[in-house]
């Protein structure tokens, strides 16, 4: 992603890095989890504050073409999103977070292979994505739907931590630079 690139995809991504901190974070305590939806909710006004800045300076609302492609990848994910969690949901819903993990982080692996700007940024997100995704899943197997609270963090938790580093970086160095 470059600087001249802060968009409404990081908007979006904002949003549901944040939500994947706070509805995944309970197993830091009742305190650190709401240090850690703080922290989210920083992430998440640095990237508006971000987007703004680069929107008043361009006047471009930082959008991007939905092409036949995109229009695919997403039906794709919807499909299997809500499909995974209607049959996960009734024989193992400690796997409904990595579940949704995977998913978004193959989406980011198939944005790869179309949008060549961003290819590496993708590349990286999404693998990193299906490794928490995994991790957590190989937690749920194992642990059965008691280990559902850390299937969650693993997967659910650390990949909002991770989205939301991926873009508060580089929001930071725009609100510094601007």
């Amino acid at each position: 992603m470059g600087e001249s690139e802060f968009g409404v995809g990081q908007l979006i991504g904002a949003f549901f890095g944040a939500l994947f901190v706070v509805l995944n974070g309970g197993l830091l305590g009742s305190v650190g989890h709401l240090v850690a939806a703080v922290l989210a909710v920083a992430a998440v006004v640095l990237v508006v504050l971000a987007y703004l800045r680069g929107r008043r300076a361009t006047g471009s609302a930082g959008t991007f073409e939905m092409t036949r492609s995109y229009r695919i990848v997403v039906g794709v994910e919807i499909v299997a999103l809500f499909g995974g969690l209607a049959v996960l949901g009734r024989v193992a819903p400690q796997l409904n977070v990595p579940w949704i993990v995977l998913v978004v982080g193959l989406h980011f692996l198939a944005f790869a292979r179309w949008w060549p700007d961003g290819a590496g940024i993708f590349r990286v997100l999404g693998a990193v994505m299906v490794v928490l995704a995994v991790a957590g899943g190989v937690v749920g197997v194992l642990g059965g739907p008691e280990s559902a609270p850390v299937a969650h963090f693993v997967s659910g938790f650390l990949t909002g931590v991770v989205m939301l580093l991926w873009l508060a970086v580089p929001a930071v160095r725009r609100l510094r630079t601007a």
